[in-house]
């Protein structure tokens, strides 16, 4: 039983270290390896109702969150290092990571059932969340100021892509002309970035989660299929270009593959852990 507990939270520790590196990367959404990952509604759970939550949740959650600081700010140097060598083929591999938790997902969604609205909001959402994508993906750059609002706001837009899977905030800092200085700033450790930074996400995590859950808790399959057509249609958003060299091709293919086996084993692994120390 002990050795299992030890497992399974280096399993929740692994998970976190690719949410927090995955969050970092452009293109790839948080929030959406938050749901691949089966964190999700654990997480709003505890923010939205954090007496019950904390009980029930704290050391699952404390292990991941660990795990997606590690992520997030350890491994910050190592993102900056990947965008510049081979950007693509680490997408290709969270694009992996989500598809290997797919039938979790799908599962998961229908633990309630599913009806007509279900499969509805399950096209809703993707064609929604591709729209968005779209439009944001080809507007002209905007550019915010790279100061202590800037980064404030660059907390914010972390905070939501956690709240909301399938938003990119990498993406969307990118297009503002705020992603590379908010980068070096973690890779500095610069207070300057990092403390607006924090007060953005605690801002936004501390008013959205409990909308959420209430809605959760009213509509569950609807919502539930509602965000696994968003984060499909992140997962399609995010494919890289396939115009390139046989070679490329290969790698990114590889690395697709790599990461849904990785992501399939992971998942089962940790669940199949949780079933036995419930048992």
């Amino acid at each position: 039983m002990k050795r299992n507990r030890i497992i399974q939270g280096l399993l929740w520790l692994l998970e976190g270290v690719i949410v927090g590196f995955g969050a970092i990367m452009p293109g790839i959404s948080g929030g959406a390896l938050c749901v691949a990952f089966g964190m999700y509604k654990p997480l709003i759970s505890i923010l939205s109702a954090p007496k019950t939550g904390i009980k029930q949740y704290w050391k699952m959650l404390g292990v991941f969150l660990l795990g997606g600081v590690i992520g997030f700010i350890g491994l910050s140097g190592v993102a900056d290092w990947l965008m510049l060598k081979n950007s693509q083929a680490v997408t290709c591999a969270f694009i992996g990571f989500i598809i290997g938790t797919v039938p979790g997902l799908w599962g998961d969604a229908g633990k309630q059932g599913r009806k007509s609205s279900s499969y509805v909001a399950l096209i809703v959402g993707f064609a929604a969340m591709l729209g968005l994508l779209w439009l944001l993906k080809s507007q002209s750059t905007i550019t915010f100021q790279a100061n202590i609002w800037g980064y404030l706001f660059c907390g914010i837009m972390w905070g939501l892509s956690l709240v909301i899977p399938g938003l990119s905030s990498s993406t969307l800092l990118l297009f503002f002309g705020l992603y590379q200085p908010m980068l070096d700033g973690i890779v500095k450790f610069s207070p300057g970035v990092l403390i607006p930074l924090a007060l953005g996400v605690v801002l936004c995590l501390l008013t959205l989660p409990k909308v959420v859950d209430a809605v959760y808790k009213r509509f569950y399959s609807v919502i539930s299929h509602s965000i696994l057509g968003i984060v499909a249609a992140t997962t399609v958003m995010i494919i890289p270009s396939f115009h390139t060299q046989t070679v490329n091709i290969v790698l990114y293919v590889a690395c697709i593959i790599g990461g849904a086996v990785a992501s399939y084993f992971l998942s089962n692994a940790c669940e199949r852990l949780k079933s036995r120390s419930e048992s």
